[in-house]
């Protein structure tokens, strides 16, 4: 039951508004911590903004010249050259692994990546146009 003689003290809406302008002009120049999820994250390129061609957009249709072409530029015989486009991607991939560890990256690394940078002068085109 409220009775209006009991009434706390500062319980005014405007004394209680006040209080919290006073509170937040005090407290406002310092922030709050960001948490982890709002932590600014390193962005990865893209394949297509570093010039790396990945290995899952290779297709029949469109990129069994182009995987003969990069594999003859890389020493490959054309005789040699597989017929299969998965057989084609093993072996670019392996020859791309060779690249980069002699260019200094680690094996596990190199194995790791699903992309190659293009040597050759095959067109490599990835989308239907």
């Amino acid at each position: 039951m409220y009775t209006p003689w009991l009434a706390k003290e500062g319980h005014f809406q405007q004394e209680r508004v006040e209080e919290k302008k006073s509170r937040v002009d005090n407290k406002g120049v310092t922030f709050k911590k960001q948490s982890v999820a709002q932590q600014p994250k390193q962005q990865q390129l893209m394949p297509a903004v570093t010039g790396l061609i990945p290995y899952g957009k290779l297709v029949i249709a469109r990129n069994m010249d182009d995987l003969r072409v990069e594999l003859e530029f890389r020493g490959v015989a054309p005789a040699d050259v597989p017929d299969a486009i998965t057989k084609r991607k093993e072996l670019l991939k392996a020859f791309e692994t060779q690249r980069l560890i002699a260019a200094g990256v680690s094996a596990a690394v190199a194995e790791a990546k699903k992309e190659f940078m293009m040597q050759s002068a095959a067109p490599f085109k990835l989308t239907a146009d």
